[in-house]
């Protein structure tokens, strides 16, 4: 089970060779400027439908998702933030048996999705591996976790903007979950920031001619500004000279 968990991550460019002390501490990357933000023991990790690694430490930091098994020789998986396309909190039975933290990954390209090419040791494991889907559940013991879990991820995925995509936030995620996982301070300040970015970008078009409208009727009009008056005024304008002149 754990070799086909291995291969499986590997398929799914998900990290197995992680850095780790004798005490199975994670080490950060200094150079990187990863910091630890909170870990939680206890949790599983669950990739694609039913390959669990059983329970370890899941460790977030300011960089990473990583995860280390509490068995001693056990596996260790490591997800950086851009690899995460959403996350959001399970609660459905119907979904998993248990509440969790759901992850969608990237599944990069075509051959990544389809388990790959082909392998030098090929094996039941790595063809076992093709066919997992790219999602994980980090599922802890104590249910009242998810939640703190949830934020903590939240908050270090906003730390991490993903650069090849421009004008899309910083992270890929289910905004209606991120947003109902917030507190409602953290909540509000969002949502106060999109709206002044939403009335900085009516100033930046009224500034340049309400949407370019003065400088369009200035082509229309040209060398002729009377073109657009009304034929009516006209022939009262006419009226009124005439009348003007036969009073002389």
């Amino acid at each position: 089970m754990v070799a086909n968990i291995a291969a499986a991550a590997n398929k799914l460019d998900i990290e197995t060779d992680v850095s780790l002390t004798e005490a199975r501490e994670v080490v950060l990357d200094t150079a990187d400027e990863e910091e630890l933000s909170s870990k939680y023991q206890d949790v599983e990790f669950v990739l694609g439908d039913d390959l669990n690694a059983g329970k370890g430490v899941l460790h977030l930091t300011t960089r990473r998702v990583v995860w280390v098994s509490s068995s001693s020789g056990g596996p260790a998986f490591a997800l950086r933030y851009p690899q995460i396309v959403m996350h959001a909190v399970s609660r459905d039975p119907s979904s998993y048996a248990k509440p969790c933290i759901y992850l969608q990954l990237d599944e990069g390209s075509e051959d990544m999705a389809m388990g790959g090419g082909d392998d030098e040791e090929g094996g039941e494991g790595e063809e076992d591996a093709g066919d997992v889907s790219a999602e994980v559940r980090l599922v802890p013991s104590d249910e009242s976790k998810v939640d703190d879990m949830f934020k903590v991820l939240c908050d270090c995925a906003a730390l991490n903007p993903d650069s090849e995509v421009e004008g899309e936030g910083d992270f890929f995620f289910d905004e209606a979950e991120v947003m109902a996982g917030l507190d409602p301070s953290t909540r509000a300040a969002v949502m106060a920031d999109r709206l002044a970015d939403g009335m900085e970008l009516g100033d930046g078009e009224e500034e340049d001619g309400a949407n370019g409208a003065p400088e369009d009727l200035q082509e229309l009009v040209g060398d002729d500004p009377s073109r657009f008056e009304d034929d009516e005024e006209e022939e009262e304008a006419q009226g009124a000279n005439q009348a003007a002149g036969n009073g002389r």
